[in-house]
């Protein structure tokens, strides 16, 4: 019989050989081909994570020697390069699930059991940040969960975009905005009250809420103070507006905005100064007004050429990859390549020719249903300051003790930072929101 009292002490041992690095990141990048598409292993340090970044070339051309060298003392970038440094904020991210000192007592006759049982609950835990980081690492600065808006009706919440409902799950606890939390001067309703979210249809896209923990365990719908209208719906702390936001991290509709930016203070950067460079490639929905999905990725691919950089990779919502994929089997071609190998995974692949080469087009359920990403790798970045993401056990323990119940937790944590220091590799344009 195990003895209880070495219990945590035997459970601490199976959390260290069972999440190492390499079954860490497995459960991180698999099926999320955008992280896995990333090196997240790379370490940062300082107060903020500086990433050069080149944006011009030496501008002292003339036909005479005297026009060269003025063009050269006089011009914005002279004789040298034009670039700068962006200065990324590091970001904070907590995830925990809790394990009982009683049910460690309850199951000491099965210890196995108790631990493969513990091991499906911390993966799921991984699993869990991964979703997480995948969409807001897919998102613009304001991180909602329904681009497209819901509206209440007595705690039961439909979402105006019914793909989105991906992003829910019994447990969430919500709050919601008016606004899509891009601005500063955005803010939640009901002074950030609460939904607990109990019930979700992922075939209808709807999901309810109480307005109280126990509520919820009861089953009692109902709209908490201030809901009303069109809403924006949110992970409880993950709001993006206001002036002073809690800094998770900024993904790339944030870098690559839906239209060109005006702020002059973006990560330390005024990015009016240079558009492409500095914020990447964006179609209009005037510049794609009449065309299907197949010619507005082409068109994107084929701007991205001769404005920024050519793009390798296309990612869209599962929806319409398999319009595009429809399409393409309609007209007779099978442009499908059913294993491209992306990082530690491999994912189905539809391939289009664009005029500077062939692209990879893979499906992402966390993209937002209206766009087109279009990038090459080698343009992003992402890093950490200790994990993505690491255990909390700076005590040499993976488990902590909660100081106010018998009660241990396993606690995540992640300093996260993206960033585009290349912005002209990336691009986006709009589509038809799938159904």
């Amino acid at each position: 019989m195990v003895d209880p009292g070495s219990t945590p002490t035997l459970l601490d041992g199976f959390l260290k050989d069972n999440y190492d690095t390499e079954e860490i990141a497995r459960l991180v990048n698999e099926e999320h081909p955008f992280l896995d598409m990333l090196d997240t292993n790379y370490r940062g340090t300082g107060r903020r994570w500086i990433v050069p970044f080149i944006d011009g070339n030496p501008q002292g051309h003339a036909s005479t020697v005297a026009g060269a060298q003025t063009a050269a003392e006089t011009s914005m970038t002279g004789s040298v390069i034009s670039g700068d440094d962006w200065q990324i904020n590091w970001g904070d991210y907590s995830d925990h699930v809790d394990i009982g000192h009683k049910a460690m007592l309850m199951t000491r006759n099965d210890m196995g059991a108790f631990f493969e049982d513990k091991k499906e609950e911390i993966d799921g835990l991984y699993r869990g940040f991964a979703d997480v980081m995948e969409r807001y690492l897919l998102a613009d600065s304001g991180k909602s969960l329904s681009t497209g808006g819901f509206t209440d009706s007595s705690g039961t919440e439909t979402l105006n975009d019914i793909t989105e409902i991906v992003n829910f799950e019994v447990g969430m606890l919500l709050q919601a905005s008016a606004n899509a939390g891009n601005s500063t001067s955005d803010s939640l309703l009901g002074s950030g009250s609460i939904g607990y979210v109990f019930a979700v249809n992922y075939n209808t896209g709807v999901f309810k809420v109480a307005t109280s923990a126990a509520n919820a365990i009861a089953g009692t719908a109902g709209t908490p103070s201030g809901w009303t209208g069109t809403m924006f719906a949110f992970r409880n702390t993950d709001f993006g507006g206001t002036s002073t936001p809690n800094r998770i991290v900024l993904g790339f509709g944030a870098w690559n905005p839906v239209s060109d930016p005006s702020n002059t203070a973006f990560e330390g950067i005024d990015r009016t100064i240079n558009i492409v460079r500095r914020s990447g490639v964006r179609l209009t929905s005037s510049q794609c007004s009449g065309l299907g999905i197949e010619d507005r990725i082409k068109k994107l691919c084929t701007v991205m050429g001769y404005l920024g950089k050519p793009a390798k990779k296309v990612m869209l919502h599962d929806l319409n990859w398999l319009g595009l994929a429809n399409s393409l089997e309609g007209r007779g071609l099978r442009a499908l390549d059913s294993d491209v190998k992306v990082g530690q995974f491999s994912f189905p692949a539809l391939r289009l020719a664009t005029p500077r080469g062939m692209v990879e087009i893979f499906a992402n359920k966390f993209m937002p249903p209206d766009t087109a990403y279009a990038f090459d790798p080698a343009g992003i970045k992402v890093a950490t300051l200790g994990g993505f993401p690491e255990v909390i056990n700076g005590d040499g323990l993976e488990m902590l003790r909660k100081s106010n119940s018998n009660v241990y937790e396993y606690r995540l944590y992640s300093a996260p930072a993206y960033c585009h220091r290349k912005p002209n590799m990336t691009g986006r344009c709009p589509l038809v929101v799938p159904t």
